[in-house]
């Protein structure tokens, strides 16, 4: 149908016939609307949807448990991130007996380890619940995580190296409690 059809549907519409239309039906003609600048036409199709009540969890709950969810996915993701460039540290290793910079390779130890005590900090001293428990809500019917994060521990204290903390506080404050507080901000 063009634009031209379609304004024209819209404009025989009567009264009657707004609050009969299905939630598919009401939401392509509000998008249309907004393509076709009609201001009018929208807002008797947005005041003529039927309004429901709703029960639902408490919001500052509900919040609390999509914000752990999604840290703890972006947390997975760049675990994962860090478990792909150790694997490629060690498979140059193995070629070369070596890695070719041990200044950068020395650098991601540090880097994943602030990032592992960071999360752990995180989730101990914020917000009262074990790193490991908090994986394991969001992703424990998959126990390759923890096994990952135990590999993952085992080569970082391989080489002993000494905490950075300054980055441990930056992954700490500028990622996890940032984001924790800035989705929770008027629940806190």
């Amino acid at each position: 149908m063009s634009i031209k059809n379609n304004i024209n549907v819209l404009k025989k519409m009567n009264e009657k016939m707004y609050s009969k239309l299905s939630a598919e039906e009401r939401f392509k003609m509000v998008i249309k609307t907004f393509a076709n600048g009609d201001e009018g036409q929208r807002e008797k199709l947005v005041n003529s949807c039927p309004k429901f009540t709703y029960s639902e969890s408490d919001h500052a709950y509900a919040e609390r448990i999509e914000t752990s969810r999604d840290i703890v996915t972006v947390f997975i993701i760049q675990l994962l991130e860090y478990d792909k460039v150790i694997s490629i540290m060690k498979i140059l290793k193995g070629f070369n007996g070596k890695v070719q910079g041990i200044n950068d390779e020395m650098k991601v130890i540090s880097e994943v380890q602030a990032f592992l005590l960071a999360f752990e900090a995180f989730c101990e001293e914020h917000l009262g619940i074990d790193s490991n428990e908090m994986i394991q809500a969001w992703y424990g019917y998959d126990e390759r995580y923890i096994k990952k994060i135990n590999k993952i521990k085992e080569y970082l204290d391989f080489y002993q190296v000494e905490l950075d903390k300054t980055l441990k506080d930056i992954w700490l404050e500028k990622i996890f409690i940032n984001c924790w507080a800035d989705r929770l901000e008027m629940h806190l």
